[in-house]
């Protein structure tokens, strides 16, 4: 029988589960990301950063993505952590991050889709601005206009789980002394919707409560979407050069082992051929030429 925080990931396509990190776990979490910003780690993946790994160890949440994906839960290199100034800018824009964007008879959209990626906010995104906004019940097409636009109310201490095909976008805006969101879906200031929210909507902003760190992290489960995605990824720049600078401690690994919560591929050893100087970008509107 399936348990109810899969059951609404599977209907609404994401997920918010209240009070799942406490305070100090989150205290800790926030000045390790500031300690890896200043040791120069920005752009090293979670598991690379001494000062974050300990994420990998969390009992608690290797229980839970086992329970939503069905089985031990992989991890392939793809995570971060971001620092924003309290005065960011608007939001990034609707998007997926899946493979078929541009393809709706993609395996994508298969009911079977297993890969999930987490959101950790450290700070209140329930009163204040720069969380997460997602499309409920999106994550089944690949048209962008589809499904209720939610600013997801995460406080410090939650986490947010959705589908790598579900509809979001960062950055998210609330009005001031009301419960009503800005919802902007450009963050281009040559835009005219861009022009209007720094003249004059700006003003009426709820702005961050603080600088807006989170981390996140994507896993999956060895099956075909896991394949494609690793097939996918290798095709773009910026995620070639994050698995070849991939640095794990040996001994962090054995840890992970010996835990037997999450298994490991080494996606270093995988792009070390990988010619990045006659390198092919992806192209999503000529998706049909990387047989993916």
């Amino acid at each position: 029988m399936e348990n109810n925080n899969l059951v609404l990931l599977k209907k609404n396509g994401w997920l918010l589960i209240k009070n799942f990190f406490d305070s100090d776990y989150c205290d800790n979490l926030r000045e390790s990301c500031y300690k890896s910003s200043t040791s120069g780690l920005d752009g090293k993946d979670l598991l690379s950063n001494n000062n974050l790994n300990f994420l990998f160890f969390n009992e608690k949440l290797m229980a839970l993505l086992t329970d939503l994906i069905g089985e031990k839960p992989v991890y392939f290199g793809d995570s971060s952590y971001q620092i924003a100034s309290i005065n960011g800018g608007i939001a990034t824009g609707f998007h997926k991050d899946c493979i078929d964007r541009n393809n709706p008879k993609g395996l994508d959209w298969d009911k079977d889709y297993s890969l999930i990626r987490i959101g950790i906010y450290l700070q209140d995104h329930k009163n204040y601005s720069e969380g997460l906004i997602v499309r409920t019940n999106s994550h089944h097409t690949n048209d962008l206009n589809k499904g209720k636009k939610i600013n997801v109310p995460s406080e410090k201490g939650d986490l947010i789980i959705w589908y790598l095909t579900t509809t979001h976008s960062g950055n998210a805006k609330r009005l001031k002394g009301t419960d009503a969101n800005l919802f902007m879906n450009d963050s281009l200031k040559k835009n005219i919707l861009g022009k209007i929210y720094y003249k004059v909507l700006y003003k009426f902003v709820q702005p961050s409560q603080k600088d807006r760190v989170a981390l996140f992290a994507t896993f999956g489960k060895n099956d075909v979407h896991l394949d494609r995605i690793i097939k996918y990824l290798k095709h773009r720049s910026y995620m070639v050069s994050s698995w070849k600078n991939e640095n794990y401690n040996s001994d962090i690994l054995k840890k992970i082992k010996q835990q037997n919560l999450l298994e490991v591929r080494e996606m270093k050893i995988e792009v070390d051929s990988i010619d990045t100087e006659n390198f092919v970008e992806y192209n999503f509107v000529d998706f049909k030429k990387f047989n993916i």
